[in-house]
């Protein structure tokens, strides 16, 4: 898959790193790449047709807020489409990843993993 280019100057490392997060995110899991980072029609910046939807975040500060407003967004999103709904997090130096987490409802692990 081909990494998007951005002109360089005015981006933070983060900002450059973004485009390979999503292009990675989309190969891991079999997904597309949602064009212009889901600011059309379409939300959330990868998505795997009918399965998921995830909205990347990356950053180079220790810790990342996340706020109701991204879950409600990506959550909105991924349910219009009978897909589950994932924030993930990417950590950087220097627009390095050195580590990631992601972020998901309650109610969607239990779709993966009933309770007992």
């Amino acid at each position: 898959m081909k990494i998007p280019k951005r002109k360089k100057g005015k981006h933070t490392p983060s900002h450059e790193r973004a485009p390979a997060q999503e292009a990675e995110l989309a190969k891991r899991f079999g997904g597309k790449v949602t064009r212009g980072s889901g600011n059309g029609n379409e939300k959330g910046d990868v998505r795997v047709k009918g399965v998921l939807r995830i909205e990347a975040k990356t950053t180079k500060n220790k810790s990342f807020s996340v706020t109701q407003d991204m879950l409600d967004k990506i959550e909105e999103a991924a349910l219009t489409s009978d897909e589950l709904p994932a924030l993930v997090v990417e950590f950087n130096e220097g627009g390095k990843p050195i580590g990631s987490v992601a972020i998901v409802p309650l109610w969607a692990l239990d779709t993966l993993i009933p309770a007992k």
